[in-house]
């Protein structure tokens, strides 16, 4: 039996990282303010039991890297475990409470040379109980921030990370005593197949962190989290990044704030209005036993039993994005050029199929 129990989600200030130190630096000043949110959060009756962080929080926006360099990213790169962790882990330990977070230029002892954005979660005895790599991005996160794809080789990530299991390799669940919890990371949210994943390997929270404006304001980030959590009855944690601070401490802001908690039905627990001027959060109580026994019960609104699993297979038969495009090389500068042709050359073929039909002029 799970009790009711509260999540926070902040919204940290981006502060960039200018060199690699700077990620511990950040991770500390995010640590000192879970304890006045964790605090004011648990004045809602119920002890705050899951703490998430959105993407970037650690290493801010990256802005001025060199597209595909390897080895200016490789100056950036991170360790999970690592220091951060390490921090992050004494903090859950001492707020008894489980952390979620992400880092970007992640390295892994799989794949040398590869780097990944990873999402991570950290239990309440300080432990790494999770890692997800980010499988969907769009062609800047590759080329800008030297990060691979599992996509990009598909077929050795699928051996390695999920022993020949593909659902445990592209989208692990973290099977814990406060309900099972996968983590969406920014892009991939605007794809209702990342979730749906998740949710198909067990997923009752699903975290989904970040995006940035134009998006945000124009309600598809509201969209898109309201509808992962009806389609897959999760509750939805979407933090969303706080103001970007400059080198001269001047804050602008690129994302649109509307940090937010979705239930199962797709019900918004609580939501941030707009942008904060500095650190702030959001957070509700959840009831997992409550959301168990609605997904459990033969209604209408339970839509897993119903999923006719046949006929969807045929809508991916044919291949878009080809996968294993990595397997015999590291990812090089051009990355950006590469996508863009490639991306291209994907519409075109969708125009062929039928899928896509182009406008008159």
């Amino acid at each position: 039996m799970t009790d009711p129990y509260a999540i926070v989600a902040l919204s940290p200030r981006t502060v960039t990282v200018k060199k690699r130190e700077d990620a511990l630096e950040n991770t500390k000043r995010i640590c000192d303010f879970m304890d006045p949110a964790v605090m004011v959060a648990s004045t809602d009756g119920a002890p705050v039991k899951l703490v998430v962080l959105p993407e970037m929080a650690i290493q801010g926006m990256p802005m001025d890297f060199r597209a595909g360099n390897r080895e200016a990213h490789e100056q950036f790169a991170m360790d999970i475990p690592g220091p951060e962790t390490e921090l992050l882990g004494e903090k859950a330990k001492q707020l008894n409470s489980y952390i979620a977070a992400e880092l970007l230029m992640v390295r892994d002892d799989d794949f040398p040379g590869h780097l990944f954005n990873v999402a991570f979660l950290i239990s309440p005895q300080g432990e790494v109980v999770y890692k997800r790599a980010k499988a969907t991005s769009d062609a800047y996160e590759g080329g800008a921030l030297g990060t691979t794809n599992p996509h990009d080789i598909y077929d050795e990530w699928v051996e390695k990370k999920g022993n020949g299991n593909a659902l445990d390799a592209i989208f692990p669940v973290a099977k814990t005593d406060i309900g099972n919890i996968g983590y969406i990371i920014c892009h991939e949210g605007a794809y209702p197949e990342i979730s749906r994943g998740l949710a198909m390997n067990g997923a009752e929270i699903i975290i989904r962190a970040t995006l940035i404006d134009p998006q945000t304001s124009s309600g598809m980030w509201e969209l898109q989290n309201r509808a992962h959590a009806v389609f897959n009855q999760v509750v939805v944690v979407s933090p969303n990044l706080g103001p970007q601070v400059d080198a001269s401490g001047h804050m602008y802001d690129l994302f649109g704030g509307r940090s937010m908690i979705v239930d199962h039905k797709g019900h918004i627990l609580s939501r941030q209005e707009g942008v904060s001027p500095g650190d702030s959060f959001v957070s509700a109580v959840v009831d997992i036993e409550a959301i168990r026994r609605s997904r459990i019960a033969n209604g209408v609104t339970n839509w897993f039993k119903d999923l006719r699993t046949d006929q969807y297979a045929a809508i991916y038969k044919e291949e878009i994005y080809a996968k294993n495009q990595y397997a015999q090389e590291l990812p090089q500068e051009g990355w950006l050029a590469r996508e863009e042709a490639r991306r291209a050359g994907n519409i075109e073929a969708l125009v062929r199929r039928g899928v896509l039909t182009p406008p008159s002029s």
